[in-house]
């Protein structure tokens, strides 16, 4: 059995052919999908537009591999409708999985480090998702706040989950892989790179690649 975990695509109705393959190519190659959080993204179009765009070619596929879809912070559940059943089987903020003897807790991290984007009316919120996309683009130094996020999340997982629970999110666009924390984050799929989840054998492998 092998499961694909992402997050953070952050689609719109604009379509990327390299992205679109990409998705394409690791969801063919996986059993099962969890998508976790931010698969599509409301602060730039709206859910009409994304199931009516080229993105939708995706949809069977995912709907084949009995998707779980876990909305983030810019896809809320409010942004969308009973549509998202045309590439998933389950809906929810929250998602568990048993692997040895652990257990896997998905969720997108937003509810572990709540952002102001989500108490803004979306229409200015398309300007900062946009703004701040391009800062973080073309001012590399300034990733170091995604780096500060990611630990804020982590101590907050520290404090919160029993042992044996692993907190696996998206959210902060950092990666990190540290089980000695209970801590995942599988990164994103944006700008021509791709870091996500593969969980095989029972074994948690971090991938990344590029697309461009």
């Amino acid at each position: 059995m092998k499961i694909l975990v992402f997050s953070d695509t952050h689609l719109t109705d604009k379509f990327e052919e390299n992205k679109f393959n990409l998705l394409k190519k690791i969801i063919s190659a996986s059993d099962r999908v969890i998508i976790n959080g931010d698969f599509w993204d409301g602060q730039l179009t709206t859910f009409d537009k994304f199931i009516s765009s080229g993105w939708n070619k995706l949809f069977p596929l995912l709907r084949s591999k009995k998707t779980i879809y876990l909305y983030g912070n810019h896809d809320l559940k409010s942004f969308s409708d009973s549509r998202t059943s045309l590439f998933s089987v389950i809906q929810t903020d929250i998602y568990s999985l048993k692997l040895n003897e652990k257990t896997l807790v998905f969720q997108h991290g937003n509810k572990l480090l709540p952002l102001i984007d989500e108490k803004l009316p979306r229409w200015l919120t398309k300007y900062t998702t946009l703004v701040a996309g391009f800062l973080l683009v073309n001012l590399p130094p300034l990733r170091y706040l995604l780096k500060t996020a990611g630990q804020k999340m982590k101590d907050k997982v520290k404090k919160i989950y029993k042992n044996g629970e692993i907190v696996v999110c998206g959210h902060s666009h950092w990666v990190d892989f540290d089980l000695n924390n209970q801590y995942i984050n599988t990164g994103y799929i944006e700008n021509g790179v791709a870091k996500y989840l593969l969980i095989r054998n029972n074994r948690l492998l971090a991938q990344e690649e590029n697309y461009l």
